[in-house]
């Protein structure tokens, strides 16, 4: 992708968020926003990320569990690129479009994963930091207002192909 094509990209997905996110105060209503960024950022070969009951690694795909009881895969199967957890009940995915990342995080017991359908605890997008040498960007929450920072200098999962994927920040 061009410096110029990215620089669009990411003003791009800055405004999204600001429109879309940090104006919302309702958990709910920040959920539903966040399942229609990833259906406009990571959309599915069918369905939406609002329909979807489960997620789970088979070999390098990510399914989507419909609650249809169908299944499918990611529009573009190279957006997946890792996880945490195990690859039948992970406790994150990782997805990649252009030089933006995504977490999507599970938890059956959080205050947001107990009642969402996939158990999503939180959506969160790492933005790069101006003025600061690249790789380093801030993990921004899509769903908690009062998300604070990761500790550490890098977030470490497994890439879909078993190595290490680690994504520096600040």
């Amino acid at each position: 992708m061009s410096t110029q094509a990215s620089a669009t990209a990411t003003q791009n997905l800055n405004r999204f968020i600001g429109e879309q996110f940090v104006a919302t105060t309702n958990p709910q209503d920040r959920s539903t926003n966040a399942k229609d960024f990833l259906d406009a950022q990571f959309p599915l070969a069918e369905g939406s990320h609002q329909d979807v009951s489960s997620y789970v690694v088979y070999y390098t795909h990510l399914l989507a569990f419909l609650k249809d009881g169908s299944q499918c895969g990611l529009q573009n199967p190279c957006q997946f690129v890792a996880l945490t957890g195990h690859k039948s009940e992970p406790t994150s995915v990782v997805l990649k479009n252009n030089d933006t990342h995504v977490e999507i995080s599970f938890d059956r017991q959080g205050q947001m994963g107990t009642t969402d359908q996939a158990n999503i605890e939180d959506i969160q997008v790492a933005i790069p930091i101006k003025n600061l040498p690249t790789p380093y960007k801030q993990w921004i929450s899509l769903i908690h207002t009062g998300c604070q920072p990761t500790e550490g200098n890098c977030k470490v999962f497994t890439a879909k192909d078993g190595s290490d994927y680690a994504l520096h920040q600040r």
